[in-house]
């Protein structure tokens, strides 16, 4: 049975920074990674951060909404 080989092209871009940001961009740099795979790295830390947040204010939202129903039960409750 012959084996298929799959060649997957990357495009690949240009990007200009300023020094002091490539240096820092070197520093986050584990042994042989291409600044491709350090910038994918800060935007998926980004990412978890947003959704860190998001998620912290939802539940917030919720608690606050629980709150209120709370307060409607044991008003309800002391009519009974």
């Amino acid at each position: 049975m012959p084996s298929i080989l799959k060649v997957y092209l990357m495009e690949v871009t240009t990007v200009k920074v300023q020094k002091r940001t490539k240096l820092a961009l070197e520093e986050l740099k584990v042994e042989r990674e291409s600044f491709d795979v350090v910038i994918s790295k800060l935007i998926l830390c980004a990412k978890k951060i947003d959704l860190k947040k998001r998620l912290i204010e939802a539940y917030k939202s919720m608690g606050k909404n629980d709150v209120l129903v709370l307060k409607e039960w044991e008003t309800a409750s002391r009519e009974v």
